[in-house]
C-alpha cells in the first residue's frame, strides 16, 4: 500500500480556468429550459463559478486530511473505526460520480473500518488497457483489496455501478460478505419476469421506469456503444463536460447538490482526464455482461425515489425476486445520488442494518 496525496499542478488549473473563460456558447431556443438538455443559463452560471470562485486547493486540503492509498492501481480512502471492533465496510460509487460521494458520510460511520475506492477509470484509479472491466472484474479487485487489508469478513454498500459491484461481491464471496446495503437497483440486474407474473404494483413501477428510459436513457445508449466518440469532446471542453455531467446531477437528484461539490467532481474528472475511461463501464457491462442471479446474502435497500425526472419507486416484491432483503427503508427525500443528497439518513440506516446483522436479528 502506497500512501497517496493529491497535488494538481498549478498550470493544469490555470489551463482549466482559461478554457472555461473562453467557452463558445451555442444558441438556445427561447423558453425551452431543460427540454432539450442542459439549460444555458444554469450552465453559464455554473461555469462562471467554476472559473472564478471555486477553490480546488481547499478541496485538496480537505481530501489530503484523509488516509489515502494506492494498491495495484486502485486509489482508496481508508478510515479506521474509533474502536478496534469496527465492522469492515467497502463503499462503491457509480457514474458520473467519484469517491467524493461518500465524503460527508465518513464522519458518521465511526463504528466501521471504511474503505472507499475509486472505480477503475475514475479519478486517481487508471483503467486497465483492456476490455471486460465489468461488475465481476471490479468485485474481484475489491475482494483482493479487502483481503490484503486483513479483512476476512466485511460488509459492502454501493450506488449505481457500485450496487452492481456490491451485488457480485455477495454472489461470488458469500463466505466473506456479511451483508450489502444498496441505494439503487442496477438496470442490468433487474428481475427477468414474464408480464403475466407481475403484480399490478410492479407493472405500474415498470411503466414509470420505461417512461424514464424514453427521456433519460440516451446517454446510456451512446456510452454502451460509442463512448470513445463522445469522450473526445468531453475530455477537451470543460464546459461540455459540465453540461453533460451536470445535467445528470440536476435530473437525477431531488435537490441538486451545491455548486462547490459539482465543481469538485468536475475538476476531478478534468485533471485526471478520466471522463472517457469512466464511460467505458457502460460498454464493458453491456458486451461482457454478467447474468443476474439470486443473492442469498442479507441485503438492505435504501429507496430514494425523488428525482427531478421520476424513475419510479420499486416495490419490495420486485426486488425480492433477486435479493434476500432483510431491511427495506423508503425515504421521504433524496434521489439517485442519495449518498450526497442524504448522507445522514443513509449512515443511520446502514448502521442499523449491520448492527442487526451482528446481533443476529
Amino acid at each position: 500500500m502506497e500512501p497517496f496525496r493529491i497535488n494538481v499542478a498549478g498550470e493544469v488549473l490555470d489551463e482549466l480556468r482559461a478554457r472555461l473563460r473562453h467557452t463558445r456558447w451555442p444558441d438556445q431556443v427561447p423558453g425551452i429550459g431543460w427540454g432539450q438538455g442542459t439549460e444555458l443559463e444554469w450552465l453559464q452560471r455554473l461555469v462562471s463559478y467554476w472559473a472564478s470562485e471555486f477553490d480546488w486547493r481547499a478541496w485538496e486540503r480537505k481530501l489530503n486530511a484523509l488516509n489515502q492509498f494506492i494498491w495495484n492501481g486502485i486509489h482508496f480512502v481508508h478510515q479506521r473505526a474509533a474502536s478496534a471492533l469496527g465492522v469492515p465496510l467497502i463503499l462503491t460509487h457509480g457514474w458520473p460520480s467519484s469517491f467524493l460521494d461518500y465524503l460527508d458520510m465518513l464522519p458518521m460511520l465511526k463504528d466501521f473500518d471504511v474503505v472507499v475506492p475509486s472505480l477503475p477509470g475514475y479519478g486517481f484509479s487508471p483503467r486497465p488497457p483492456e476490455v471486460g472491466i465489468n461488475y465481476r472484474y471490479v468485485s474481484e479487485r475489491w475482494h483482493r483489496l479487502m483481503t490484503e487489508l486483513g479483512y476476512s469478513r466485511y460488509g459492502a454498500g454501493g450506488n449505481d455501478f457500485g450496487s452492481g459491484v456490491s451485488t457480485f461481491l455477495a454472489v461470488d464471496h458469500p463466505e466473506s460478505v456479511l451483508g450489502i446495503y444498496l441505494t439503487t437497483l442496477e438496470s442490468d440486474l433487474t428481475p427477468k419476469v414474464e408480464d403475466a407474473k407481475l403484480s399490478d404494483l410492479e407493472r405500474s413501477y415498470l411503466a414509470v421506469s420505461r417512461g424514464w428510459d424514453v427521456t433519460e436513457r440516451g446517454y446510456s445508449a451512446i456510452q454502451s456503444t460509442k463512448p470513445q466518440t463522445v469522450g473526445y469532446g468531453l475530455n477537451d471542453s470543460p464546459a461540455g463536460l459540465a453540461a453533460y455531467v451536470g445535467e445528470k446531477w440536476y435530473s437525477w437528484s431531488d435537490v441538486t447538490p451545491p455548486d462547490a461539490f459539482l465543481c469538485a467532481t468536475l475538476t476531478l474528472y478534468w485533471v485526471t482526464q478520466t471522463i472517457t475511461s469512466s464511460m467505458r463501464d457502460y460498454w464493458d457491462n453491456r458486451w461482457y455482461a454478467v447474468d443476474p442471479m439470486y443473492v442469498g446474502t442479507p441485503t438492505a435497500f435504501g429507496v430514494f425515489a425523488h428525482q427531478t425526472v421520476p424513475e419510479g419507486e420499486p416495490p419490495r416484491s420486485y426486488l425480492e425476486r433477486v435479493y434476500n432483503i432483510q431491511r427495506w427503508t423508503v425515504f421521504p427525500r433524496g434521489g439517485h445520488f442519495a449518498p450526497v443528497e442524504e448522507p445522514a439518513a443513509i449512515a443511520e440506516d446502514l448502521t442499523a442494518f449491520f448492527r442487526d446483522l451482528s446481533s443476529g436479528r
